[in-house]
Order: structure tokens, then C-alpha cells, then sequence
């Protein structure tokens, strides 16, 4: 998936970039290639403002390569023809999500096309959480192999959960219901957390502190009460935030909010950030996932940026995840090549945290 604007401008092209190293190890070995991918939630038919005709362009500068589309209707109507018969080295299949066979992981749909290739390489790991057809039918019906920056998110992954080095895990976004279990899992493996975020608010008004018109989540009182059950249980301590910057952009220490006033907390202030340095001092490992702030309005993405700033010059070995951090990063002007590894997925990334065995793996296994 890619994130565009109103335009149909890709604003972030970290996943294609991360794609290219494997598209040009395999373009090296005189292969014709066939591009999957989707983007957005289409109903499961064609619908234009979700097809790649309107990105080809784009796909092709950012690749470096000439890309022929593929589109719906052509391969409706004769499959994988296009393909095989044309000149052009790489095609792309129009999204993958337009074919009703793709979500419903189905066989034959998968090998309408696999049973025209050789070998099959998945290189999005992003969508390596999903039982869809190009995520794991596909990988069953040929020789299969991950990408070169699959493997890495696997590895990646791996060594945060195995390690055995002092972990802080620094965790924001808007949903505790979206994190509950990589939450959990993490109080098992971390010495510290610290949340941020929207999702800070649940836990700021569940310790009985005023968060006045704040976002929250109704019903989270009990998976809070199980984060911190089990972080009791296992010596990991839950940092929150100590003071914020409200929607008039005035920072206040927490405990000078009061319900008498309307309010909304948008972001993290300057001792909050205080607080994360000196847990960044005494961690070996980082684990960011989810911003800080309201990252969209530039007046509170202050608390973000200055994290991506501050984990960039820290020792730690840094791991991101998360589409909305890799943002915050960007937001940020900081090189990913400060950091340890950068993942490019969101729910596949909190997923394989938590140990459970994602379907794009499983195939691949």
C-alpha cells in the first residue's frame, strides 16, 4: 500500500524503495517480472480511483524501470497473456484487491497466476498479517522465497523478541484495543514502556487524571487494568506522559489539568521528552511504534520530531515500526540510516511482536 495525497501523488515511497533491491537482483538474472500489489479497500471489483493507472508513472520514476500495467479487464479477459507475450521486462497487475478471489484466498484464483510463473517472491511484509491469495495461497502453489527486505523485517524482529539486552519500548498512535496484545507481550520482554499518543489519554484518565476533550477509547478501563496486572507481574514499569501541549498550544504539567476546563491534549511537552531521554539512557534496545502527537498539524508534531531526533543520536539500537512513525520520522528530516532498522509495515510489525505466525510466513515456510 502507498500513501497518496487528493492529487494521486505518492507522499511516501519508502515500501517501493525498500521493494527495489529485490526487483533489481532479480531483474539482473534476465527475468520477466510481475509486479502485486494493492491499495486501498476497493469493493472487490474495479474501481478507478484505486487503480495503478494512475500511479504507473510514478511507480516507474521511483523503480527506475519501464512498468506496463497490466488492468483488470485484460486480465479478466485473458489472464496473464499480456504478461507473458509482451516485451516489457516488468509488468504490474492493476490492484490486486479488485479480484474477489484475492481476499477470499483462494486457490484458484491464486493459481491463475502463479501457474504462469516460475517462482514466487514476497516482498511486502506490511500485508504478510492478511490471509489473502498474493499473501499466502500464492506462495504455496510454486517455489517460493521472501524478498531481500522481508527477510530483514524478519530478523529484525526476531532479535528484539530475543534478545536479552535492557528494551524499552516506546509506544503511541490513538487505539489501546489495536495494541492490547503487543502490549502485553511486550510487559514480558521490556524493562520500561512509555506510551504516548492518544492512547496515553486512556491511561492518564484511568490513574484519575483530568484529560478534559481529549480522544479516547470507550471500554478500555479493563485492558488497561490487564497491561498493568501483568507489567506488575513481571518488574516492566509504564511510563506516561507528565506534561503536554493542549489545542491552544499552552504546555501544562498533568497534574494542573482540570475536567472545569475544555481542553484537548495533542501532543508531548519538554518534560515528558525529559523523561524519554532518561529512559533511552538506560535501555540497550528501542522499540518505537506510533506517534507522539497530532503529527498532521505541524504545532504538535514537536514532541515526535524531537523523539526521531533524540533516538538518532542515542546508542541504542533503534527498531521502528509503523506507518505513522516512518511519517513522524520523515516530518522529522531524519535519514533512516540513523537507526537500526526501519520497518515499513504497521500491523504485521505489532503482529509478529506478539509471536503470533503471520500467514505470509507460514506460506513461506
Amino acid at each position: 500500500m502507498f500513501p497518496i495525497n487528493d492529487s494521486f501523488q505518492i507522499t511516501d515511497n519508502t515500501r517501493l524503495i525498500r521493494a527495489k533491491d529485490t526487483i533489481d537482483f532479480v531483474s539482473k538474472n534476465e527475468s520477466k517480472i510481475l509486479l502485486l500489489s494493492h491499495f486501498g479497500r476497493p469493493k472487490e471489483s474495479f474501481d478507478e480511483k484505486f487503480s495503478f493507472k494512475n500511479l504507473i508513472d510514478q511507480f516507474s520514476n521511483i523503480l527506475g524501470y519501464e512498468i506496463q500495467l497490466l488492468s483488470y479487464e485484460e486480465f479478466l479477459q485473458n489472464g496473464l497473456q499480456q504478461f507473458k507475450e509482451g516485451m516489457n521486462k516488468i509488468t504490474l497487475l492493476d490492484n490486486i484487491r479488485f479480484f474477489e478471489g484475492e481476499k477470499k484466498n483462494d486457490k484458484s484464483f491464486s493459481q491463475s497466476i502463479t501457474n504462469e510463473l516460475d517462482l514466487f517472491i514476497n516482498e511486502a511484509f506490511s500485508a504478510s498479517h492478511r490471509s489473502h491469495a498474493s499473501v499466502n495461497q500464492m506462495a504455496k502453489n510454486i517455489l517460493s522465497a521472501p524478498g531481500l527486505n522481508f527477510s530483514k523485517e524478519v530478523m529484525a524482529i526476531n532479535d528484539i523478541k530475543n534478545s536479552t539486552k535492557r528494551k524499552l519500548a516506546i509506544i503511541g498512535g490513538s487505539k489501546v484495543s489495536t495494541k492490547i496484545k503487543t502490549l502485553l507481550s511486550l510487559t514480558q520482554s521490556c524493562s520500561n514502556i512509555f506510551i504516548g499518543g492518544a492512547m496515553a489519554n486512556n491511561f492518564l484518565k484511568y490513574q484519575g487524571t483530568a484529560v478534559g476533550q481529549s480522544l479516547l477509547e470507550e471500554g478500555s478501563e479493563e485492558m488497561i487494568k490487564d497491561i498493568y496486572t501483568l507489567a506488575n507481574k513481571t518488574g516492566c514499569e509504564i511510563h506516561l506522559p507528565i506534561d503536554v501541549v493542549l489545542n491552544d498550544e499552552q504546555s501544562l504539567s498533568i497534574d494542573r489539568l482540570s475536567d472545569q476546563n475544555q481542553f484537548s491534549i495533542l501532543d508531548l511537552s519538554n518534560h515528558s521528552i525529559e523523561v524519554l531521554e532518561q529512559l533511552v539512557q538506560r535501555s540497550e534496545i528501542v522499540l518505537w511504534n506510533g506517534p507522539m502527537g497530532m503529527i498532521e498539524d505541524p504545532r504538535f508534531a514537536k514532541g515526535s520530531s524531537t523523539l526521531a531526533h533524540l533516538l538518532a543520536k542515542s546508542s541504542c539500537d533503534v527498531v521502528i515500526g509503523g506507518g505513522d512513525t516512518l511519517l513522524a520520522i520523515n516530518i522529522a528530516g531524519v535519514s533512516f540510516d540513523h537507526y537500526h532498522f526501519v520497518s515499513t509495515a504497521g500491523g504485521a510489525f505489532l503482529e509478529a511482536l506478539e509471536d503470533k505466525e503471520l500467514p505470509g510466513i507460514i506460506a513461506l515456510q
